[in-house]
């Protein structure tokens, strides 16, 4: 049943992508107000944003799973895991930074990234901005899929709607959980640079992996975009073609994924 939700969630994901009731987070921005408005330490705001949710769903999930049984997996863990999926319009971001990029409006291409909630450091020409572009959209793409799936499938439900709350509430002031967030994305971003290894050439990741794995000061951005470019090595290329690989990288990956649960699946 987990890997059947799995699939729907997945499926349903990329035919309609995010929006909808499930991404609709004004409740928990309300949430956070609340928060906030007490002004907790750290651990008190993580229980009252993140543990205490979860725990309300866990306790729904319990009820129906004494009265659907496995079936509950499929009820519940469905539009659960569709919860956890990134709410960037990711392809929509991809497809307008490419066009003013290749259109050479640098400016213009910066500005979507900012508006996607980027902060930009000052740059003034066109290879800087696409791989500045490039490491935001891969490690978008990899916290809009990749971390929740990855946690669903290894932990349950639970694990998967407690990612994206932590991801909802990096952004709280008076509670940031920007440090968790880092290790959370730990393992999963240390898989899908495997993963690159296996799509691209492992022998170029392996150096990085060993070197780069076990470092916790790392950001998952830029261990992401190390191995991207060691994966994708690219010398003169034309402007958005760096990005394009990005996209044509992640999208492997996830097949990757899907035939790697799959066949998980099947053999146990």
């Amino acid at each position: 049943m987990t890997y059947l939700a799995f699939l729907i969630a997945t499926g349903l994901y990329l035919a309609i992508g995010s929006g909808g009731p499930l991404h609709n987070d004004q409740w928990y921005q309300s949430l956070q107000r609340r928060v906030d408005a007490l002004e907790p330490d750290f651990w008190l705001g993580f229980v009252l944003m993140v543990v205490v949710p979860c725990a309300a769903f866990t306790l729904v999930y319990a009820i129906f799973e004494e009265m659907f049984g496995a079936a509950a997996v499929l009820l519940l863990g469905t539009p659960a895991l569709f919860f956890s999926f990134g709410r960037l319009h990711w392809p929509a971001l991809f497809d307008r930074f490419r066009s003013r990029l290749t259109a050479g409006d640098i400016e213009g291409a910066l500005l979507t990234l900012e508006a996607a909630g980027h902060h930009v450091p000052n740059i003034d020409d066109a290879v800087s901005a696409e791989r500045e572009g490039s490491q935001f959209l891969l490690y978008m793409g990899f916290q809009r899929w990749f971390s929740p799936v990855f946690y669903f499938l290894l932990f349950g439900p639970f694990f998967a709607v407690g990612y994206r709350l932590v991801v909802l509430g990096v952004g709280d002031r008076k509670v940031p959980l920007a440090t968790l967030l880092h290790i959370l994305d730990w393992l999963p971003s240390r898989v899908l640079l495997l993963t690159f290894g296996a799509i691209g050439n492992f022998e170029s990741i392996r150096p990085l992996f060993w070197s780069k794995a076990l470092d916790a000061d790392i950001r998952t951005a830029d261990l992401l975009m190390q191995g991207f470019e060691l994966a994708c090595p690219g010398g003169e290329a034309a402007p958005g073609q760096q990005v394009e690989h990005v996209r044509e990288l992640l999208k492997r990956a996830l097949v990757v994924w899907v035939v790697v649960a799959s066949v998980l699946v099947i053999v146990s």
